[in-house]
């Protein structure tokens, strides 16, 4: 009798009271690649909203990938966010976990589904000494030719309210040049949106404008196959570093890196380098340590580097000078570390130093790649160095260019090395001997040792001086030949089955 009184002051209190609302499902869906977001309420909360440490994460029930991902403070209320971006297709499942209790044991899955979008892409990576990317159903990885485009020496203006104006223009531009890589640098609009200079603001805290439009800028750039290389800082003459906002590494920068690690983290199509001028204001030991940070907080792995810097925790060694004579300088240097990609990230803008003019630019593109994918920088730094002006400021022969980038596309291969001795000029061919491509400027003829290729394979020229146009060669036997030019150019050949163009 005792227990059936209890149970019907129950079930009173229960209807007097209501029922206790069914929490909102967590579970979603969505395409490879594509970032997919949760918002989370935490009423209770007090303090820097900031500083609060929250994550979700997810495991791929098939293979057991993981992800942890932190999450982020909207910007405004009392909501926290959390981002994913799927690596495989199938079901994941997730948890978030936070010493908040309104933030932790929450829990659902994600179904990722196939991304039919031939141009959506996954993260930029690298394999052995090559840039990588990414693709497909699978995310296997496919070699990629990195090449920053800028045309104003400060690149893309996102610091700026109105920054997204010329999008679409400056993509045209950087397409045109066969480029699918725009810089920005952000600065100390991290902390201030519109600033760049420490001595232009007082807060310690991100600044959720400048992440709004870093993530539009980096979405919309996704969308259409382009990547966007962002330097974080600048130089201490200018006062563009966080030395004046707790110091390197100091308490504000650790909160802003593990801030974008948790907002832009999930994003593909990506990298970052720490800055320029680096050598007056950082030391080799604390760029290494904001590297190891970001790659704790970073759920994706995204590129890291430092202009001048090698250290270890760096997935990238980049240089500052002003460029190699020769290609053997580049392939000296790419034989110093033959396990991480390696990227001039001065910028070898046009005319710059009176020495980057047509045709030294389109042969040190050539060079890069056939060196085996160093990474470069190009473009223009403009009327007083910021002015964005395609119209003024162009390559005379945009064609050329246009060459070299269609040329490469689907036959810059992860498994391709250099085989110089296969020719007079240059080589790089695939393990299998499957695949070659052989470069020889102001040429006549090229002389090119097939003796080990496997089977017969078809062959084009192409002449890197003129719009893109094949040269049929017919199939060509497994043996030594010569490949007489019909007039003297800086010729291309491919021999093999490569993907369309």
């Amino acid at each position: 009798m005792q227990k059936k009184t209890a149970y019907l002051v129950a079930v009173v209190m229960f209807f007097a009271l209501g029922a206790p609302a069914a929490e909102k499902s967590m579970d979603k869906s969505g395409k490879m690649w594509t970032p997919i977001e949760w918002s989370l309420e935490n009423p209770t909360f007090k303090g820097n909203p900031y500083d609060l440490i929250a994550t979700a994460t997810f495991v791929h029930t098939k293979s057991g990938k993981k992800h942890t991902t932190g999450m982020f403070y909207a910007g405004k209320g009392k909501t926290w966010k959390f981002r994913f971006t799927g690596t495989r297709t199938g079901k994941w499942t997730f948890t978030t976990a936070s010493g908040d209790p309104d933030l932790a044991g929450k829990s659902g899955w994600v179904i990722v589904k196939p991304n039919s979008d031939p141009k959506i892409k996954g993260f930029l990576t690298t394999r052995g000494g090559k840039f990588a990317r990414q693709v497909g159903d699978s995310g296997k990885l496919e070699a990629v030719r990195f090449n920053v485009y800028m045309n104003g020496g400060m690149g893309f203006r996102v610091h700026k309210k109105d920054g997204l104006k010329n999008l679409d223009a400056y993509l045209r531009d950087t397409k045109q040049y066969g480029f699918d890589t725009i810089f920005v640098i952000v600065a100390n609009s991290w902390f201030k949106s519109g600033t760049l200079s420490y001595r232009q603001h007082k807060s310690k805290n991100p600044d959720p404008a400048t992440f709004e439009r870093l993530e539009k800028l980096i979405m919309t750039l996704h969308s259409q196959g382009f990547h966007l290389h962002i330097w974080a800082w600048g130089d201490e003459q200018r006062k563009w570093t966080p030395i004046g906002v707790g110091g390197i590494n100091g308490i504000p920068d650790k909160r802003l890196q593990r801030y974008i690690a948790a907002r832009l983290g999930p994003l593909p199509g990506w990298s970052m380098g720490y800055g320029f001028d680096l050598q007056e204001w950082v030391s080799e030991k604390q760029v290494g340590e904001w590297a190891a940070y970001m790659h704790r907080h970073l759920g994706w792995r995204h590129l890291l580097c430092a202009r001048g810097r090698t250290h270890k925790e760096l997935d990238v060694i980049s240089y500052s000078h002003s460029g190699p004579k020769t290609y053997r300088d580049v392939v000296k240097v790419m034989n110093k570390d033959v396990k991480r990609p390696h990227f001039y990230e001065e910028r070898f803008t046009y005319k710059r130093w009176n020495k980057y003019d047509m045709r030294t630019t389109r042969r040190h593109l050539w060079w890069y790649t056939m060196a085996g994918g160093m990474g470069s920088w190009w473009g223009f730094f403009g009327k007083g160095g910021n002015v964005y002006d395609p119209e003024k400021f162009k390559y005379p022969n945009p064609e050329q260019l246009l060459t070299c980038a269609r040329f490469w596309n689907d036959r810059f291969l992860l498994d391709m090395a250099r085989e110089n001795k296969l020719s007079d000029g240059y080589c790089l061919k695939t393990k299998s001997n499957t695949r070659f491509v052989f470069y020889k400027e102001d040429a006549v003829s090229i002389k090119m040792d097939l003796s080990k290729m496997t089977g017969v394979q078809k062959a084009v020229a192409v002449d890197t001086l003129k719009p893109y146009k094949e040269i049929p060669l017919g199939k060509l036997k497994g043996e030594n030949q010569t490949w007489k030019a019909p007039y003297k150019s800086d010729w291309a050949i491919a021999v093999g089955e490569f993907g369309k163009k």
